[in-house]
């Protein structure tokens, strides 16, 4: 058997070259120094790190309540509107409390911050609500109680059955429990003499409406004066008075309405039948045929009053195909009186003359007074319609061809009595316009524009037998055309242009504007009618001069 010999160990631990501890050992002085410096550096850390987190839940804090007081604000508002004090106060506690919103913010700290925020709105804004809804109450009381008691008045002053429930009611309301609490001893009281002191006027009142009360009686105006106090008296007096003016007023606008009323329905049906004889006689469709009235149903208008008899008689005129032209004289007189009608109650009398006069009616033709109503009814609805109208009437009948109406007739430029050829021409060209303006809702310059690119040369109206610009002279205007006889027109609204960039007058502007523009589509019409010639395009007043 072996034997293991052991022999005492000869080597030794290396320890290398790491320095033993107690080497490295600090005086303590330094080493309590050094725990001090790095244990103030870590509070510093915490407490910067906590101010910051403070910092954050406020501002988280501040942004949920600023977007929640618009829900909390709505809440008071919709509730403020109320009168009734405990469902107002309930409802908006419940709105608003905390319960409501302690879902919002991410910590106990801002949850915190959020729940004063509501609780101080909530005790804030209660009270406000508590005076609003109080004030709301009183309001409505007032309003509701005032409102019985004018009606209890006005009942018992009305008189009958409603009158003497309302007498009961009205003694009653003055010894209410609740109106006494309400109003006080000394403001019941106080309401009361108002309220006798307005039965007392108002019966006077309503005595005078219904002549029972007549002033020009001695006695009667004596007790009336007697009753009343000196503060009432002339009030109640001038009421009577005025009460009975206005109804002597009322009574004669009550008889002009029914006539005016009576003339205007009148008028409508005679228009109604004349326009559906004339349509039948037109253009015999079926369906005109079938409106076409019979002599029958023309008689039973007149025997019913719907037509007067001269309307009868001019119907049954145009049922006959009569083939009457128009009196030349009547026609110039109702077109003159057009020219003058500048208000709707002159347009309202020409109308009825028309339709209702038998001197006026004999002398015009369906067709004409067709025409009549409907330029009334353009007049009626645009004044200005009416104004432009007879403008441009007149350079049809005094611009074209040098046609001018006198008293015994047409006449050309020369004074002689117009021939036929140039009547239908004019007719024609009327005709057309009337068209254009009352069925087609052509603009009188529109339908003035459009009819005198069908004119013959010698039928054209001259540029200076039309409206001028007021703005810029005449003299000046006969410059323009010379030296600018291409863009004239462009030129001539420059100077219209800088004439009211002077005078600051708008209104002026835009009618020159206007006028250049109806001279400018004249002077067009002129120029391609005469094939391109300036001077004749130009006229005769204001055509080029030639040079010597």
């Amino acid at each position: 058997m072996a034997i293991l010999k052991i022999d005492q160990v000869q080597g030794k631990v290396n320890t290398g070259n790491v320095p033993r501890a107690s080497a490295l050992a600090l005086p303590l002085s330094i080493a309590n120094q050094e725990a001090a410096g790095f244990k103030a550096f870590s509070d510093g850390v915490v407490t910067l790190y906590a101010a910051q987190k403070k910092e954050e839940d406020l501002n988280e804090a501040q942004s949920i309540t600023e977007s929640l007081s618009i829900d909390l604000i709505k809440s008071y508002n919709k509730h403020k509107k109320g009168s009734n004090l405990e469902l107002a106060l309930d409802g908006f506690q419940e709105d608003v409390k905390y319960e409501n919103f302690k879902d919002l913010g991410s910590n106990k700290r801002v949850k915190k911050e959020v729940r004063n925020y509501v609780n101080k709105f909530r005790s804030k804004y209660a009270l406000d609500l508590l005076g609003k809804v109080t004030e709301n109450h009183q309001d409505i009381t007032k309003a509701r109680k005032t409102q019985t008691l004018n009606k209890m008045v006005k009942d018992q002053v009305a008189g009958g059955k409603d009158g003497i429930i309302a007498q009961r009611d009205y003694q009653s309301f003055w010894t209410d429990p609740l109106n006494l609490e309400y109003y006080g001893a000394e403001g019941l009281e106080k309401l009361k003499q108002e309220k006798d002191l307005e039965i007392l006027e108002l019966a006077y009142i309503q005595g005078g409406n219904t002549g029972q009360v007549n002033l020009f009686n001695n006695e009667q105006r004596s007790e009336i004066l007697s009753s009343l106090p000196l503060k009432s008296q002339k009030a109640v007096i001038e009421k009577i008075r005025n009460g009975a003016v206005s109804r002597a007023i009322k009574s004669q606008e009550d008889i002009i309405f029914k006539e005016k009323k009576d003339k205007q329905f009148k008028i409508e049906t005679f228009t109604t039948a004349l326009l559906a004889i004339n349509d039948a006689r037109l253009n015999s469709t079926d369906e005109n045929i079938a409106r076409n009235p019979s002599l029958d149903d023309l008689y039973d208008l007149k025997q019913s009053g719907a037509i007067n008899s001269s309307q009868y008689n001019q119907l049954l005129r145009f049922k006959a195909n009569d083939k009457t032209l128009d009196n030349p004289e009547i026609l110039q007189i109702v077109n003159a009186s057009f020219a003058l009608a500048d208000s709707v109650e002159k347009i309202d009398s020409l109308q009825e003359d028309v339709n209702l006069n038998p001197d006026i009616m004999d002398g015009l033709t369906a067709k004409s007074i067709i025409t009549f109503n409907k330029m009334a009814d353009k007049y009626k609805k645009d004044t200005t319609f009416g104004t432009e109208d007879q403008k441009f009437r007149d350079l049809l009948d005094i611009g074209t061809k040098r046609i001018s109406k006198g008293k015994s007739g047409i006449f050309n430029s020369s004074g002689k009595p117009a021939n036929n050829d140039i009547l239908i021409r004019a007719e024609a060209r009327l005709n057309e316009y009337n068209d254009l303006t009352l069925n087609k809702n052509y603009t009188p310059e529109q339908a003035y524009a459009e009819v005198i690119k069908k004119l013959k040369k010698d039928e054209l109206p001259e540029l200076h037998d039309l409206e001028q610009p007021r703005s810029v002279s005449i003299k000046n205007f006969k410059e323009e055309l010379n030296a600018h006889p291409k863009d004239t027109f462009i030129e001539m609204r420059k100077e219209v242009a800088l004439a009211y960039k002077e005078s600051g007058d708008l209104e002026t502007y835009k009618d020159d504007l206007r006028k250049l523009d109806i001279i400018e589509d004249t002077y067009d019409t002129r120029l391609v009618i005469y094939d391109g010639n300036q001077d004749n395009a130009l006229g005769r007043q204001f055509k080029i001069k030639e040079k010597k």
